[in-house]
């Protein structure tokens, strides 16, 4: 059984130019029939999303039936959100029956490796800042506001705030932060032996000994999934 990994698309509305939306498109159409395996999603699949109970934002149906086809077709697909995405919830998850998992990081077998994985936003001792304003950003008393704002108002405040993507475009990082590096170092302490991580937009796979970490990159310049089977860890960049 294969697995792959994505992460960190900041998806806009079809109406407006992304960069990665039909190369993403095809990535998920030419998974659907491969022999179905399992799809890791970790977060910033969106550039903003926020969930009302009968309310979803519109423009991302192309990709959202791509992410049903493929659950048809007997994939099992999985959703870790980031900062960008966390405020989704059991709509999205009947719509694309990805199963979506709300934690910072996430333990599981994959290949027969001891596995963590996790956005990686507000890890290890960097990000300070982000650190202390994450437990109010993701506070049941954020979401219940925010759903009180019509959803058209919702969307213009949110995308104020929400130009990673733009950003990203015109600024490239080159490594991993030391914190973030250090924090997937430290998880051979409980015997890991695979990390993947995302939200730094960095493809990169170093080694810590026995333990690999995986950084997924994005699909605004990079274009990049990890493939995890029969023994191997590889960083492809998709053409």
């Amino acid at each position: 059984m294969n697995h792959y990994f994505i992460s960190d698309a900041h998806l806009y509305p079809e109406w407006k130019h992304h960069p990665g939306r039909e190369p993403l498109r095809k990535f998920l159409l030419e998974l659907a029939n491969k022999e179905p395996g399992s799809l890791w999603i970790l977060g910033d699949l969106f550039d903003y999303w926020f969930e009302y109970s009968t309310v979803i934002p519109g423009g991302f149906t192309d990709i959202l039936s791509l992410l049903r086809n493929l659950s048809d077709t007997g994939w099992k697909v999985f959703f870790i959100p980031g900062n960008h995405d966390w405020w989704c919830g059991d709509l999205l998850s009947r719509e694309t029956g990805m199963k979506i998992i709300f934690t910072t990081a996430y333990s599981t077998v994959i290949d027969g490796r001891k596995t963590v994985m996790a956005h990686g936003d507000g890890l290890g001792k960097g990000d300070t800042g982000y650190r202390l304003l994450k437990p109010v950003l993701r506070s049941r008393w954020a979401r219940l506001f925010f759903s009180m704002v019509h959803p058209t108002m919702a969307t213009g405040i949110a995308r104020l705030f929400s130009n990673t993507s733009r950003r990203i475009l015109r600024k490239q990082v080159d490594s991993v932060p030391e914190y973030l590096a250090q924090w997937a170092a430290d998880q051979s302490n409980r015997a890991t032996e695979l990390v993947i991580t995302a939200h730094t937009h960095c493809p990169s796979i170093v080694n810590h000994g026995q333990l690999v970490h995986a950084s997924l990159g994005d699909w605004i310049s990079h274009f990049t999934y990890l493939k995890v089977g029969g023994g191997e860890i590889n960083l492809y960049e998709y053409r």
